[in-house]
């Protein structure tokens, strides 16, 4: 790749959908040379997900971006002795399967470190290697119901992927702390992430904070006090956490006499009292316009904001101004619009060398590199264990 931190690293990819594949684009982004394995004749879901345009989809041209893709048949042991050989030369192998099926397509953790005992091995799987929940079939929505995320949200239940994603962070974090270990002397090493666990991490901080300490007074959380407002004509987010805060609001709003309500007259209060603040806020901010709401509340210096459309992303004055949002022209989806890698390094920066791979685009190249002459190529592709 030649661009970003992580120059030099090559990840083999075997996983798909999200969890597993999302963690190896965080390493393609920062310069790690990927290559993602599909099955011969079966696209990945993701493909298959969103506005699609040949064989790209709307998930797919931001997910697998600078990565290379590979149609390989690894049941087969032609196919099984080709990906040994990408494994040696790997840095990163990352792997989603359900528990067992690594172990029975002998590429486990412990098939794999045999043949490279440098190698880092990431394992991401719905609830873990083993327990009650083990074996079962689980997508996003199902993790987020089973850690209380769904009701966490109100009820208004699962509208987004977070799950999986958050799990993806947390195996992509691993990852780099496993090769900082190798690096140090440490060795390859298994590591072991699932999205279980991953949610209800993320959500620890404030969605159980009640829970975090049961002999306390519970107080509302979030999805109590950070929904947005209603306006007269639309939606407008604003939140005060600090009393300087919460007094310009009350002002700003035409109501300084809310700032000496006992109710909220200190943070605790407004949170035991948060019902009570929603309803005397709601009451002034629906006689308001959201473009006078966020006059009155900017010129106040409290944190607010619109509620966009996802239309009016596109011509959001920072978001034009970060460059966090870029177009190209695919070859088979045309124009595409993704974002950029969200972290800027200074010393290696990242940039976007490839553009998401058609299905086994990169056989050839990728088979070349191993050696494999065009003859060769051709009489696996004849066989299906390649295409």
């Amino acid at each position: 790749m030649g661009t970003g931190p992580l120059e030099g690293i090559t990840v083999v990819d075997v996983s798909s959908a999200v969890a597993g594949a999302w963690v190896s684009s965080h390493l393609a982004e920062m310069g790690a040379e990927v290559v993602l394995i599909e099955k011969v004749g079966t696209p990945d879901v993701m493909r298959l997900t969103g506005a699609i345009i040949g064989d790209q989809s709307g998930c797919w041209v931001q997910m697998h971006r600078n990565k290379r893709g590979m149609d390989l048949d690894i049941r087969d042991p032609r196919g099984h002795e080709i990906l040994m050989q990408l494994v040696q030369r790997a840095d990163v192998f990352v792997q989603n399967f359900r528990p067992g099926v690594a172990e029975r397509l002998r590429i486990a953790w412990d098939d794999l470190s045999e043949i490279n005992p440098e190698l880092v091995y990431l394992s991401v799987s719905g609830f873990g290697p083993d327990g009650p929940y083990a074996h079962r079939p689980v997508y996003d929505p199902i993790i987020q119901s089973l850690t209380g995320m769904a009701e966490a949200q109100n009820g208004d239940f699962v509208k987004a992927v977070v799950a999986d994603k958050t799990a993806a962070m947390t195996g992509a974090n691993a990852v780099l702390g496993a090769l900082l270990a190798r690096a140090n002397g440490a060795g390859g090493q298994h590591i072991e992430v699932n999205l279980l666990d991953s949610m209800l991490s993320w959500m620890w901080l404030e969605v159980f904070w009640n829970e975090s300490v049961p002999d306390a007074q519970p107080t509302p959380t979030y999805s109590e006090w950070y929904s947005p407002w209603k306006t007269a004509d639309g939606w407008v987010a604003a939140n005060w956490v600090n009393m300087g805060q919460y007094a310009r609001a009350c002002a700003a709003l035409g109501a300084p006499h809310l700032a000496d309500d006992p109710r909220f007259v200190t943070r605790a209060a407004r949170l035991q009292n948060s019902d009570a603040q929603r309803d005397e806020f709601a009451k002034l901010l629906v006689e308001l316009t959201t473009a006078d709401a966020l006059e009155a509340l900017e010129a106040a210096d409290v944190p607010c904001a619109p509620v966009l459309d996802r239309s009016e992303i596109f011509d959001d004055p920072q978001v034009r101004h970060n460059g966090t949002i870029v177009e190209h022209e695919h070859p088979t989806a045309g124009h595409i619009r993704t974002t950029r890698f969200p972290a800027r390094f200074s010393k290696t920066p990242t940039q976007l060398e490839r553009l998401a791979p058609g299905k086994g685009e990169h056989t050839d190249e990728v088979l070349a590199e191993l050696g494999c002459s065009t003859d060769a190529i051709a009489a696996l592709r004849a066989e299906s264990i390649v295409a």
